[in-house]
């Protein structure tokens, strides 16, 4: 039976990785892009659909619904990928440049998801919101985009309590560092501005190296996607980083915040506590009676290293 799966911001990147491994394993793709070039570009992969769609805009999506079903094969799979990057101290960015990175980071997976939900209720499929390890890691300069991928780590878990039943199941993965070009469309997007951070003023500079060469492809991203889609015991969770240190890291402040959670709790518990606590949740995790209710970190099932945004 053909599983149609739609990956939207498939140009580049963590997108065009996962459609271009989806396509090869023969799965059934439409692929939102935002330029004709990139659609003629994609259309060349057997299997894929290129649909123009700026995931901002109703219409679009209203025509991408469209497209889905003209095609008259429903669908099985949602790729929430479309995404953009925000360089920025939170007290030198605007209200409009909050609404920008949210309009498609968050607001953009929302609109999708909801044009097409009823064709994944039907065929019992999966969605896969792409988040970062930025949902869980905060820096000084990545204040709204790091506010944007809290906010879809929180809508995937939402949605996954309110589609379990019906039977989607709802995921989220969580790359670190790979490439693509997010800080090559940043700086095509966002206009230099007074006060930035040396860093800053110098990806503006010509002949500047925004490549992010220095970090693999994102196949493993793209691993983690297929098996959030088809296995049939997939995980909640999967985080896929280009080395140890990098998951360690996203790990280290996940613990520090159950820390100080219980510092300044009302009930805190021990030491001892906390530790029996992991281990309840960790024999919880492996015993779900039903598949799907790991809420795991990606381990040897994707057969890769473990990929930002």
């Amino acid at each position: 039976m053909q599983r149609p799966v739609l990956v939207t911001g498939s140009s580049s990147g963590i997108g065009l990785a996962t459609v271009a491994l989806l396509a090869e394993r023969g799965v059934s793709v439409f692929a939102t892009v935002r330029s004709a070039a990139d659609a003629e570009r994609l259309a060349a992969l057997q299997g894929v659909e290129p649909v123009l769609c700026d995931v901002r805009s109703d219409d679009d999506v209203a025509r991408l619904r469209v497209a889905i079903d003209e095609r008259g094969a429903g669908l099985w799979g949602l790729v929430n990928n479309a995404g953009v990057g925000q360089v920025g101290h939170l007290t030198g960015e605007s209200q409009q440049d909050m609404r920008d990175v949210f309009d498609i980071n968050v607001f953009g997976a929302h609109r999708v998801t909801n044009a097409v939900v009823d064709l994944l209720l039907e065929s019992g499929g999966r969605i896969v919101n792409m988040s970062s390890i930025s949902g869980t890691l905060s820096s000084a300069q990545m204040g709204i985009y790091s506010m944007s991928k809290h906010a879809l780590e929180a809508y995937t878990d939402s949605l996954w309590a309110q589609l379990r039943e019906p039977g989607v199941h709802v995921c989220a993965v969580v790359p670190g560092n790979f490439q693509s070009l997010i800080a090559t469309n940043f700086v095509q997007r966002v206009p230099k501005r007074d006060g930035a951070s040396e860093w800053l003023r110098n990806a503006y500079e010509p002949g500047a190296d925004l490549s992010r060469s220095q970090f693999p492809p994102a196949d493993a991203v793209a691993e983690a996607c297929h098996h959030a889609l088809f296995d049939p015991n997939p995980h909640r969770r999967y985080l896929v980083t280009p080395d140890a240190d990098e998951a360690l890291t996203t790990l280290r402040q996940a613990a520090m915040e159950l820390l100080q959670l219980n510092r300044a709790a009302s009930h805190p518990r021990s030491h001892e506590e906390l530790h029996a606590l992991l281990d309840e949740m960790t024999t919880l995790m492996h015993e779900q009676e039903e598949p799907g209710d790991t809420g795991a970190v990606v381990g040897p099932t994707v057969d890769a290293p473990g990929a930002s945004k």
